[in-house]
């Protein structure tokens, strides 16, 4: 038997990824939130990812808080227990999408081909994760899978920026994943949060605006 996803549990809009090699200030989550980023996700191969899920949590912002890079049943029950509100992994695992749905956590599940897209969302993915989408055509493979999988929300992760954001929301997508153009290490060395927030709000606006065009029908 299968198990569809539920995307209303989903986080929808811009999704920025937080992968740095320190731990994350804090200053990052209040600059993004500022900006209307409604998603972040502190990957778990990031320092003290764990804590600082646990501390944006109970800051209690309007954005939710998510772990990525969940690879194992382990890091699945970890990442929960530091509150972690959705979880989002690289590939297709039956065993953290099983663990995920026991506690009750939307996962953004990680998936490729459209073999891949599919088996992910029979398996109960929230929405699936098309990554890395900008080495296989960017917005044109989204286009092409969404034709004969239309009822999976697909957010499409690697390489988005402004331009794609937007493109991407043209096409329907349920969600973006943005990283290196949002949140770097060299952010955090230099402290460039206004830079950040810039770079946010520009994202968000451009996904706005996409989502605009396709609500009135002209992807």
């Amino acid at each position: 038997m299968t198990t569809l996803g539920n995307p209303a549990t989903a986080p929808a809009g811009v999704v920025a990824i937080v992968r740095l090699r320190t731990a994350p200030p804090d200053a990052i989550r209040t600059a993004l939130e500022d900006a209307g980023v409604p998603a972040l996700e502190i990957t778990l191969t990031t320092p003290g990812a764990e804590a600082a899920i646990a501390r944006w949590r109970a800051a209690g912002g309007a954005a939710a808080v998510g772990a990525g890079t969940v690879r194992t049943p382990d890091e699945a029950r970890r990442a929960v227990r530091a509150g972690a509100q959705f979880l989002v992994t690289p590939t297709t695992s039956a065993a953290v999408l099983e663990t995920a749905g026991e506690a009750g956590v939307p996962v953004l599940c990680g998936a490729l081909t459209p073999t891949e897209i599919d088996t992910a969302w029979r398996l109960g993915a929230a929405a699936v994760k098309v990554f890395p989408v900008d080495a296989v055509g960017g917005p044109a493979y989204v286009r092409a899978v969404q034709a004969p999988l239309p009822d999976i929300p697909l957010v499409p992760t690697g390489g988005v920026d402004a331009a794609a954001a937007r493109s991407y929301a043209a096409l329907g997508c349920h969600a973006v994943g943005v990283g290196g153009h949002l949140v770097s290490d060299r952010v955090t060395a230099t402290g460039d949060f206004d830079g950040l927030r810039a770079r946010a709000a520009a994202l968000t606006g451009a996904w706005q605006a996409g989502a605009a065009q396709h609500a009135g029908g002209t992807p």
